[in-house]
């Protein structure tokens, strides 16, 4: 009986898995690009977030110092004109033939962070676990992602891009995937352009796997189901995909944004409309360190790591420097938009006394934003630091609001043992480009499969499953022995973590995708 059980559930699965890759696949589109521009030009646009606009710049600063005939345009939001100019100045430091970025500011008002503020999410409102329950959510914050502004705010963004468009008549324009109205444009206005892309691969093209396999094989975002998808969570995942894949395509949040925006020509928008097989995808996936892709489209790069560290901690903070160098240090660094509530304080701080206590020659590096109002949560005092003040006292505890520099300048150092991140893109292959072995606490969307991801190469844990996106001092604890300790399963993290940051250090992802960058560039005339 059961085996008669098992046999009709796979034969259903199959039947379904068929039909609806049939749905899901069609005949790749091909974009045919009229307007040449002018050779050697190209233009940026990009979100502010630095989780979505790093590899942006990374690549940016790869194209000074060692394509200078490449001109850089950069259009995007007022805050991110510091990082461009710092970038453009440094830049320019190495390679003097480079020209200084071109920087074209975007309304204030467009904002991604205020499109999500428009709609009440948050810093802490976007927390979900993963699983079945929370997959509608997941679908829901990944279509607003795709679509967050208004018909009217898509419209100006898209004008006034269109203008920067005509104005910097760029040979090559490069793309953000989360910000459609720059796509938009240069398809509009017929333009060669391409990505550049932070994600995994998987997370860009599930769509594209042969016989159906983003339905039965790879994880969809979000679920924390391991790779390959085990069977006693196969229907799970066939479920959660149909729901994930349908709110995708149907963008219920954006109804009248669509209305809006096809009124004035432009395409309908959804996850699954990025893609058109002749444009190029720079994505910073490594093949030996990310989950394997039984097809890999052919206009699609793996570069690699592309992560920049622009000053070391001994120029720009002479007294971190000095601290770092007394002892292996552990980082604790959730990522830029993350706060941290009260209870996942007091977790975290109780778990490092008990670390610091047990392991004498260790200390901490720790990065706390705590959240209030402004991020969606209730303010809290200092009282969660009891546990640690002995520690904060004696210096083997270092708190800061934000790091001086990159992480990946902290990584390069060889003082840091571990990394504790919540798996962002950047956090994941800042430490993966510079042998980092990681602790993972996702919180969201694409940081349960990057935290699977590091369990699968074998670089790192992801720490308080049972508990996710929550977590305790027990599992903290758990976690940290388990990726500092002297066990096999701790050497062969690091020995693996290692051996994947020097094939990725061979030809650093920034460098690959300016290369590739600047190789279209000249050609677009």
């Amino acid at each position: 009986m059961l085996k008669r059980l098992l046999l009709g559930s796979s034969l259903l699965v199959a039947v379904v898995s068929l039909l609806l890759s049939q749905w899901a696949m069609k005949p790749p589109t091909q974009y045919t690009p009229s307007v040449r521009g002018r050779n050697n030009t190209v233009l940026f646009i990009a979100n502010y977030e630095f989780g979505l606009s790093n590899v942006h710049l990374a690549t940016a600063h790869a194209l000074l110092e060692r394509h200078p005939e490449v001109q850089i345009h950069f259009a995007s939001f007022g805050p991110t004109f510091p990082r461009v100019d710092r970038i453009s100045k440094h830049g320019r430091r190495l390679n003097s033939s480079a020209e200084e970025i071109v920087f074209h500011e975007l309304p204030a008002q467009h904002l991604f962070a205020r499109a999500m503020a428009m709609t009440g999410r948050t810093a802490t409102s976007i927390i979900h676990p993963p699983g079945r329950a929370h997959i509608d959510q997941i679908g829901k914050d990944l279509a607003f992602y795709v679509a967050p502004w208004t018909g009217e705010a898509h419209l100006a963004l898209y004008q006034q891009l269109t203008e920067i468009i005509d104005r910097v008549d760029p040979s090559l324009i490069l793309l953000d995937i989360f910000f459609r109205p720059g796509l938009d444009a240069a398809r509009n206005r017929k333009r060669l352009h391409a990505f550049v892309v932070p994600n995994m691969p998987i997370d860009v093209f599930p769509l594209h796997q042969p016989y159906g396999k983003w339905l039965w094989k790879y994880p969809v975002m979000g679920s924390g189901i391991p790779f390959p998808v085990p069977w006693s969570r196969l229907l799970d995942n066939i479920y959660m995909n149909i729901r994930y894949f349908h709110i995708l395509s149907s963008m219920p949040h954006f109804k009248d944004g669509q209305k809006i925006i096809q009124s004035k020509g432009l395409d309908r928008v959804t996850y699954h409309d990025l893609y058109r097989s002749n444009v190029p995808f720079f994505i910073q996936g490594l093949a030996e360190a990310t989950i394997p892709l039984d097809h890999v489209p052919p206009n699609v790069t793996y570069t690699g790591p592309m992560s920049l560290s622009l000053s070391t901690p001994e120029e720009v903070s002479p007294e971190l420097s000095q601290w770092l160098a007394q002892a292996p240090t552990l980082l604790v660094n959730l990522g830029s938009f993350f706060a941290w509530d009260h209870s996942r304080a007091s977790a975290m701080a109780q778990a490092i006394a008990d670390i610091l206590h047990e392991r004498a020659g260790l200390q901490v590096l720790w990065k706390l934003r705590k959240t209030g109002k402004e991020y969606g949560g209730v303010a809290f005092g200092d009282e969660f630091l009891d546990p640690v003040r002995p520690y904060l006292e004696n210096g083997r505890l270092k708190m800061v609001q934000w790091l001086p520099v990159e992480p990946a300048a902290l990584f390069e150092t060889g003082h840091i043992v571990a990394s504790v991140h919540h798996g962002g893109a950047g956090c994941f292959n800042e430490a993966l480009g510079t042998g980092i072995p990681h602790i993972i606490l996702p919180q969201w969307l694409d940081h349960y499969s990057i935290a699977q991801q590091a369990e699968y190469i074998g670089v790192g844990v992801w720490a308080c499953q049972e508990t996710a996106p929550s977590f305790t001092a027990e599992c903290l604890h758990d976690a940290f022995s388990t990726v500092l300790g002297n066990a096999k399963t701790a050497v062969d993290m690091r020995d693996k973590a290692k051996r994947i940051s020097e094939i990725a250090q061979r030809d650093p992802g920034r460098y690959v995708a300016a290369r590739g960058i600047a190789k279209l560039a000249a050609h677009g005339a």
